[in-house]
């Protein structure tokens, strides 16, 4: 019983890292979408991560909003705006 105990919460934990990676879903001038999980990475990592990107066309990241898809997947919208 203790090694499917084991088995089950080294598979949790599998799932949980899987999801732990910020990832841009939309990059352009104009926008930027992050993908993150909202347990390991929150709202200030995508927010860091968008502002890196929407630095990239010499614009700063300016939030919209969140989509909360599932219970480890969130989606933060920017908009990249000059000055």
């Amino acid at each position: 019983m203790g090694l499917a105990r084991c088995s089950l919460w080294l598979v949790a934990l599998a799932g949980l890292c899987a999801c732990s990676d910020l990832q841009i879903k939309e990059d352009t001038p104009v926008a930027v979408t992050v993908r993150y999980d909202g347990v390991l990475k929150t709202l200030d990592d995508a927010t860091a991560a968008a502002q890196s990107a929407c630095a990239a066309h010499g614009k700063t990241a300016q939030f919209r909003n969140t989509d909360v898809k599932a219970a480890l997947e969130r989606f933060a919208h920017f908009a990249c705006v000059s000055g």
